[in-house]
């Protein structure tokens, strides 16, 4: 079969999910984010493929059988759909304890995610998930796979998106089947990914359900991504000291950060951004109860900055000349002059191919 007929055939299989995904929208019904007692749809089988995780093994579908496993394509030098969804993706590992789920995230940047690249950003993000696999990927068999499961995967001009790929989950059962397809910029949609990949842990391995262990503000910080985000001052601003500052918003309001501030920042990051940041994480109102809450404002209220610690710095939105890619730019920024003016990349690749030949980058 050529590539056109299969390139349709996956076109068509998508359209017939997203079409079943709108069919099944919780916005039309409240029952659609309940755990459904119907057998879930059955899509199309997960395509061959042959990667290497973050551990230097060797992954293929035959590796995630008998497992039920929750799919995505991120990479990690990007700034802004990908923190998002791998911060979706450590909620879903914090509310479904499992150890018959798995989480593999496909990386869609074989140039610069390598395994050791990967293990960096998975103990970053979540760090002793034993069940997140993270998949470096050859151009090859990423085109392959990508096309097969129905999703694009290319470079882009976007400055927002320099490569552009799905911002998915996939549902997949211990057969390799795929049971689901989710947005993941849908809040309703990713509450039924949960539910829905709850229903098929209970059909597949009915039994007792493991609950999730109870953690303190620290324990929480670092479960929910809160640490992966605002370790990196390109993600998201410094917390360390935070408590009582002045904070400069987008829009020029300003806020003190007291613990009303706080509390309303995790519950919805998107409503008050800091000036200079962008919408990178997921909203924390559905995942948190009372007490969850409570324990990570005060964790957050507690965090100091080092002595003798300058103020946190106020970010520029510059753009790599090279890549296209936003970048949000700090002291650590990999930067360099030409012709008197100073330019921003995302990463040390970016400036070095821009010093190599500055006048093909300059004036882009």
């Amino acid at each position: 079969m050529n590539k056109p007929i299969l390139f349709l055939l996956a076109a068509l299989a998508l359209a017939g999910v997203l079409l079943w995904q709108t069919l099944r929208d919780p916005h039309a019904s409240d029952a659609a984010a309940e755990p459904s007692s119907a057998e879930l749809p059955k899509y199309w089988d997960v395509p061959d493929f042959a990667f290497t995780d973050q551990h230097g093994r060797p992954v293929g579908p035959k590796d995630l059988r008998g497992s039920v496993w929750i799919a995505n394509f991120v990479f990690t030098q990007c700034t802004s759909i990908c923190p998002t969804m791998s911060g979706k993706m450590v909620r879903l590992q914090r509310a479904l304890a499992e150890p018959e789920l798995r989480f593999v995230s496909f990386s869609v940047d074989p140039k610069n995610d390598t395994p050791e690249v990967l293990a960096s950003y998975a103990e970053r993000w979540s760090p002793g998930e034993t069940r997140w696999v993270l998949l470096a990927t050859d151009d090859a068999g990423l085109e392959r796979t990508a096309r097969a499961i129905g999703v694009t995967v290319e470079a882009s001009d976007d400055v927002e998106n320099p490569i552009l790929h799905s911002n998915r989950f996939f549902l997949i059962d211990p057969r390799g089947v795929v049971r689901g397809v989710y947005s993941s910029d849908d809040d309703d949609a990713m509450t039924a990914l949960q539910s829905d990949a709850d229903a098929l842990l209970e059909r597949e391995f009915p039994g007792p359900r493991r609950a999730r262990a109870a953690l303190d503000g620290a324990g929480l910080f670092q479960a929910y991504g809160c640490a992966a985000c605002h370790s990196d001052a390109k993600l998201a601003p410094p917390l360390a000291g935070l408590f009582g500052r002045s904070v400069a918003l987008d829009g020029g309001a300003t806020r003190v950060a007291d613990e009303a501030y706080l509390e309303e920042s995790i519950v919805d990051p998107a409503a008050q951004l800091v000036l200079g940041y962008r919408p990178t994480m997921p909203a924390y109102g559905t995942a948190l109860g009372a007490e969850e809450l409570a324990r990570l404002v005060a964790h957050v209220r507690r965090l100091e900055a080092p002595a003798g610690a300058a103020a946190p710095e106020t970010p520029i939105e510059a753009k790599d000349p090279v890549c296209r890619m936003k970048v949000t730019a700090v002291s650590d920024t990999p930067t360099c002059e030409f012709e008197g003016r100073r330019f921003w990349f995302c990463c040390e690749d970016c400036l070095i191919e821009f010093q190599q030949d500055p006048a093909k980058f300059a004036n882009r």
